[in-house]
């Protein structure tokens, strides 16, 4: 699953511009755009030359996407029975939009590729079996009678076939409770990531794709680890979690009981790092989350609820010494507290 190369004005640039690119341009075209998200998007432009180049491209691009978006906003209104809520219909909006954006962005020939294993992650995502948004869960009951649950902007493909029982993991987090197999013959259940594989042996586990490696955590039975280009396998047994590149797997450790409680829509923090803490909260968020250097290492604990990151980021200066700037609801930046 390589990184894409995306060009703007003829000239490659950064996957991640061309986002934050098609990010604004979803805001501004959603119909709630404030003159804070405008003026941010202005100071975001004149941050750097690759900003207004990827803006430039991703604008002229553009010029199709609302005809388009009327055309799959009629057809996400059409889709199911009785009617959607105002919420419901601004959602399904936004993420025709994003599509249409990152369609733009990317080009015509990247967006027919997006089925394969080589396109952007995000497009891969979009056209995946199953798939939550940003700040969604999803629990759902597969083929087999495994119970599979979904984290926030996560999405799965579903192989079963008379030999096997693989769930392909395009991003994000799953956790699995695997079935009995009660067929003849056997099929083993896998995970598949960018990094190998991970087979269940009678087992309830979470697995997590991140940049260059795939974490797993055992609750109950063991996950045998099969890096994709490794010669050996690793057998993790229940209350261990170990991580895996393309090579190898790494250190084994104890599982911590944060490791799940995404589940019941928690955040577990024991004397995290704020950094890692708000890392781990920009998960469930539309956005950027910055963390200035001078609080990065201030740590934090608690139980935070995950349904509503504004509240939890708001009250930080409550219980540490920092100020939460919003220079809009998508761009908020945690900085040390200034004297007054």
């Amino acid at each position: 699953m390589g990184r894409a190369t995306v060009y703007a004005q003829g000239q490659p640039i950064d996957l991640a511009i061309a986002m934050q690119a098609a990010e604004w341009l979803t805001t501004l075209m959603s119909g709630v755009a404030t003159p804070a998200d405008k003026t941010a998007w202005q100071h975001w432009r004149q941050a750097h030359p690759d900003h207004e180049r990827a803006w430039a491209h991703i604008e002229s691009a553009s010029g199709g996407l609302r005809e388009l978006d009327a055309q799959a906003g009629r057809q996400a209104l059409q889709q199911g029975s009785g009617p959607r809520s105002p919420l419901a219909v601004h959602t399904s909006r936004r993420r025709s939009l994003q599509l249409l954006a990152w369609a733009g962005t990317i080009g015509l020939t990247g967006w027919l590729g997006a089925r394969s294993e080589y396109a952007p992650g995000f497009a891969r995502a979009a056209l995946a079996d199953i798939s939550t948004g940003v700040g969604q869960r999803r629990e759902l009951t597969l083929p087999d009678g495994s119970r599979l649950h979904l984290n926030s902007a996560s999405a799965v493909n579903v192989r079963f076939s008379g030999t096997q029982r693989l769930l392909q993991l395009v991003q994000g987090e799953a956790f699995i409770a695997t079935a009995r197999e009660a067929g003849l013959p056997y099929r083993p259940f896998l995970v598949e990531t960018a990094h190998g594989h991970a087979q269940a042996l009678g087992t309830r586990y979470s697995v997590r794709q991140a940049d260059g490696h795939t974490m797993v955590a055992v609750e109950e039975g063991a996950v045998r680890l099969m890096p994709r280009h490794g010669d050996g396998s690793v057998v993790i047994p229940a209350g261990r979690s170990a991580s895996m590149d393309a090579r190898r797997v790494l250190s084994m450790q104890a599982a911590s009981p944060d490791t799940w409680a995404w589940r019941k829509g928690l955040l577990l923090a024991d004397g995290m790092p704020l950094r890692d803490f708000l890392h781990e909260l920009s998960r469930y968020r539309h956005g950027f989350l910055g963390c200035d250097d001078a609080v990065a290492g201030l740590r934090i604990s608690g139980v935070f609820p995950l349904d509503d990151a504004q509240a939890v980021l708001l009250a930080l200066p409550e219980s540490l010494p920092v100020d939460v700037r919003l220079r809009t609801r998508y761009w908020v930046q945690v900085e040390a507290r200034q004297r007054r």
